[in-house]
């Protein structure tokens, strides 16, 4: 299915974005009125227009907070998060690190603003893995109670953690805790850590179920994994079923 452009990948992302409306990280008509004025296959248009909607409802975001409507700002923010990772989705065609780094800095500013407007809030963890840390989150349950289950939520190739939240919101729906995170390769850990893709990937999800079996707020006989796209192979490619979670 295309939408809007004749380049199959622009359409792609534009149907990936808008997908994100369902959990309130996208608004369909901002998404429809950004593609119509992107040039077709043209990355520099893409990034510079994205960015531009990512601008404009960021600073709404901060209107919003600064007048006291805490609704409005959290959501403006997600969007913002949402469209900022949109406009650096193809600037490494182009090798603009700079503009990539920036651009995706502010994706995770906006989560991040967004993230301690949400109720519950979402914590930032930080998981333990060789000698540094994987950023993540910990995202609990609408009705969460005790030592509930939880969904550790594996992006694939080219997720950020942020984009996984829309994971993290329907587990949360149906009564599941949910830690998503940037693994090697990653969002942070690629970007910021100089992290990269590995295929012992065990070695990488290990540590995150030994990091949450320490929490008190879960239950450690109930950790569940969904991996996205390239994060399925990953996830499936050594089971960790002697670790007590159960592949999705």
């Amino acid at each position: 299915m295309k939408l809007i452009f004749r380049d199959r990948q622009f359409s792609y992302e534009l149907l990936r974005v808008i997908g994100h409306s369902s959990y309130g990280c996208a608004d369909i008509s901002e998404c429809l009125s950004t593609a119509y004025r992107i040039k077709d296959g043209d990355f520099e248009s893409w990034h510079n227009e994205w960015k531009n909607t990512a601008d404009r409802i960021y600073s709404i975001a901060k209107n919003c907070l600064k007048e006291g409507h805490s609704v409005s700002a959290r959501e403006a923010f997600l969007r913002a998060s949402s469209y900022y990772r949109t406009a650096e989705f193809f600037l490494h065609e182009i090798k603009d690190r700079e503009s990539a780094l920036a651009t995706y800095r502010m994706s995770r500013k906006s989560f991040l603003e967004a993230s301690v407007l949400l109720d519950p809030t979402i914590e930032q963890v930080e998981i333990p893995y060789e000698n540094v840390h994987l950023k993540g989150y910990f995202s609990q349950a609408s009705q969460g109670k005790g030592r509930g289950p939880v969904l550790i939520v594996n992006g694939g190739y080219d997720n950020t953690a942020e984009e996984l939240f829309t994971t993290a919101v329907a587990a949360g729906r149906r009564g599941y805790n949910s830690l998503f995170f940037d693994g090697p390769g990653q969002g942070y850990a690629l970007r910021e850590q100089n992290l990269y893709f590995r295929p012992d990937w065990e070695k990488v999800i290990t540590p995150v179920i030994d990091y949450l079996s320490g929490r008190k707020d879960i239950d450690p006989e109930r950790i569940f994994i969904i991996g996205y796209s390239l994060g399925g192979i990953l996830h499936q490619e050594r089971p960790l079923l002697n670790r007590g979670s159960r592949p999705a």
